[in-house]
């Protein structure tokens, strides 16, 4: 019988690598062989506890996945050793959410990775309906950043980021990161806030203004629109610091955008979003159009995605790999490895 490595979650903070059965394809579903798959901010919070509620005892994570077609139905687009990434998201398509266009926002929602299996293992079997394509000239290591990419896209849509507009992010790390390329790719004047030094560091090598730790988010917002705020504010920190003044440097009619899982209530000051007429935003997940431009802009060269990659492991360090990202210091984003 053919085995497979896959990464269990065993609760409090651990992870395990065991053999299994090699999975088989349900009629509508492909057999993809996993190449890389990206340690998540989400990841970390089940690392933590947070989704135990959700992530079943012994499950598999991983949720960011780059991999090549096995085998797939004759009828679908995907011919054996293509490379595909995953939407990892399943969804029922009849209730409201749905119906109004919100599929990703499904009262019976199941993510890939964490309500139900995910990618880290050797292969996995998926709905062919949730794949994409990528294209040939993407390096596999930019490629596995597509869906990262996607969820950026998908929240400076969401936010109306436009040519010309002045955007304050809270929170230099991945998505965080992503979220400045994108917006700066649009037109966007972007500064990035961020108390990491090698994060900085990076985010400066990108091409991206930064706010260090040594400065006030709030003053620098001041000084640079002349009293007058920021047009678009993002918290992707998850930072409550960040949730206490995110609503102080935005201007009239500005727009707070709600990235970051906070695991637990934070106070937030409301009174500028009563004085001067902010809308607050929340933005989660991806549509489809969110993907397909994230593979675009990916393909185009305009986002350097493989640069964030600090750290590459192989499946059996995952434990470890875990433990790095949440400890912040050199590291921006963890990819694994299925290929070594």
């Amino acid at each position: 019988m053919a085995t497979v490595r896959a990464s269990v979650y065993r609760r409090n903070r651990t992870f395990e690598t065991i053999t299994k059965a090699m999975p088989a394809p349900a009629p509508g579903e492909a057999l993809l062989r996993v190449r890389r798959v990206g340690i998540c901010g989400s990841d970390l919070h089940i690392f933590q506890g947070h989704l135990d509620h959700r992530v079943p005892i012994d499950g598999t994570i991983g949720h960011e996945v780059l991999a090549e077609v096995v085998s797939a139905p004759a009828d679908s687009t995907f011919a054996p050793g293509a490379r595909v990434v995953v939407e990892p998201i399943r969804f029922c398509g009849t209730c409201r959410n749905c119906r109004m266009g919100a599929t990703y926002l499904c009262r019976d929602l199941a993510v890939l990775g964490v309500d139900a299996t995910g990618g880290m293992q050797d292969y996995w079997t998926v709905p062919v309906d949730r794949l994409l394509h990528v294209p040939d000239t993407l390096a596999d290591d930019d490629a596995a950043l597509i869906e990262p990419l996607a969820v950026a896209v998908h929240d400076v849509g969401r936010a109306r980021v436009g040519a010309g507009d002045r955007v304050l992010v809270f929170g230099g790390g991945p998505i965080g990161c992503l979220i400045g390329l994108v917006a700066k790719a649009k037109g966007a004047d972007v500064k990035v806030a961020e108390i990491n030094p090698y994060r900085v560091d990076l985010l400066q090598q990108l091409g991206l203004s930064t706010i260090g730790p040594d400065a006030d988010p709030v003053e620098v917002a001041r000084e640079w629109t002349a009293g007058d705020g920021v047009d678009i504010a993002f918290e992707v920190s998850g930072s409550p610091d960040a949730a206490r003044v995110v609503t102080d440097v935005v201007r009239v009619w500005g727009t707070v955008a709600v990235i970051a899982i906070h695991a637990e209530p934070v106070p937030v000051n409301l009174y500028p979003v009563f004085a001067r007429e902010l809308t607050l935003q929340g933005s989660r997940l991806y549509t489809r159009a969110a993907w397909e431009e994230a593979i675009a802009l990916m393909a185009s060269g305009s986002i350097p995605a493989s640069r964030l990659v600090s750290r590459k492991i192989r499946l059996e360090e995952l434990q470890q790999g875990m433990e790095a990202a949440l400890g912040g210091g050199l590291v921006m984003k963890v990819l694994v490895d299925l290929t070594l």
